[in-house]
């Protein structure tokens, strides 16, 4: 193409460029006629949410709530039995009975494991003779020192004779005992490899012994709200096997320290296991409300970042201002923050880009309802950005 023609497109996107800006940005004088001003408000540019046109900006802008229903502490845990018991002899031997069924009930006190007692039961049996023999001194001693044939040293001796002889039968009644391993509290036991004719030592694993009428879950809390939790509050579990059921507990122990490197505080919960379908080893998720005081609730939209902290843009009449903000919590599109706001109060959720200290803004979709006559010419609600839109039409 000549040089001649590709300057004369490039002349003719320069005018439509030129006229296209012109439209836009200076309507009132357009192909010689004056056009008639827009107004400030909606339909002219700047006008929308956060623009940067002639006049105020508009912004969304909703109120300041107050929220006293506490934190919300989410947590995962391990479910353990309420009571568990690695069973040990506590002796060297060899097992001779084995009394029970892994995984089945025991009660408190029922034999489980025998071990070979004939050396214990011959001791146990010596030591009865002669505690009989030094009971039978120590009455013949009695009877004639209250003739005086005996001196009293004599019968002291029987009577410490008699008591050395009490002592060694109890002695070799405590060794048997040791051959005997007995449920120490009303559970159920795991599974055993134990079988007669083993050779036990006393680091031998036997079975565990669990008591599950009731599982302890522990789960760490944040440091912030150590002072606002205490024995005996309400917890809800739920555990992943066990989809769609809650299970109502309570907080059982509170550690004594917060953790230095983690900030957290360690806590145990107490689960009631009625129907045993909590196991030990069992992922549980853990929820607490901590009871805290009245602090100022915003909308998540609200809150701002930059390199000094998070902050709001609060509205001061139709004047907006940067109120710093701490983030306590979030929930469900909420964010219990600590700063100096009060109920009622109005900060910006839409439109914050661009804003700055003391800019005058168009706020719309306040909190308060307006009036106006809806379609059937009855009185209705107006929301702040009807009213805006009805305004912008009654000015132009």
């Amino acid at each position: 193409m000549p040089i001649w023609k590709q300057l004369g497109v490039a002349l003719a996107i320069l005018v439509v460029v030129a006229v296209g800006w012109g439209l836009y940005d200076r309507p009132a004088f357009i192909f010689g006629k004056a056009l008639e001003a827009p107004t400030q408000g909606a339909g002219r540019p700047g006008s929308g949410i956060g623009g940067f046109g002639r006049g105020p900006a508009a912004v969304v802008v909703a109120p300041v709530e107050i929220d006293s229903s506490g934190t919300i502490i989410r947590a995962l845990g391990t479910a353990e039995a309420g009571r568990e018991v690695t069973l040990r002899p506590q002796v060297t031997g060899i097992v001779t009975e084995v009394n029970f069924r892994p995984g089945s009930a025991v009660a408190s006190g029922e034999l489980l494991v025998h071990l070979e007692d004939d050396d214990e039961r011959i001791a146990v049996d010596l030591a009865s003779l002669a505690l009989e023999s030094a009971q039978e001194t120590l009455e013949r001693a009695e009877r004639l020192s209250e003739s005086g044939s005996v001196t009293a040293v004599t019968l002291s001796d029987a009577r410490r004779a008699q008591q050395r002889a009490s002592i060694d039968l109890r002695r070799a009644e405590g060794e048997l005992a040791k051959r005997t391993i007995r449920a120490p509290f009303d559970g159920v036991i795991g599974l055993s490899d134990i079988s007669v004719g083993d050779l036990l030592t006393s680091s031998t694993d036997i079975a565990t012994v669990a008591d599950l009428s009731s599982m302890t879950v522990s789960f760490d809390v944040p440091e912030r709200a150590a002072r606002d939790i205490m024995v005996g509050q309400s917890v809800t579990a739920l555990a992943p096997a066990l989809p769609g059921e809650k299970i109502a507990g309570e907080l059982t122990a509170i550690d004594n320290r917060i953790d230095s490197t983690t900030r957290t505080l360690r806590v145990e919960a107490t689960l009631p296991n009625r129907g045993e379908d909590l196991r030990p080893g069992m992922a549980v998720n853990i929820s607490l409300v901590a009871p805290s005081d009245p602090q100022p609730s915003v909308p998540s939209l609200a809150i701002q970042w930059d390199r000094d902290g998070s902050y709001v843009w609060k509205l001061d009449g139709d004047v907006v201002g940067r109120a710093a903000v701490q983030v306590i919590a979030r929930r469900s599109g909420a964010v219990r923050v600590a700063a100096d706001l009060a109920a009622g109060d109005r900060v910006v959720v839409e439109g914050v880009l661009g804003l700055r200290d003391g800019q005058t803004v168009a706020p719309i979709g306040d909190s308060a309802p307006l009036q106006r006559p809806d379609g059937d010419g009855k009185a209705g609600p107006v929301t702040g950005r009807d009213e805006s839109a009805a305004a912008v039409k009654a000015r132009g």
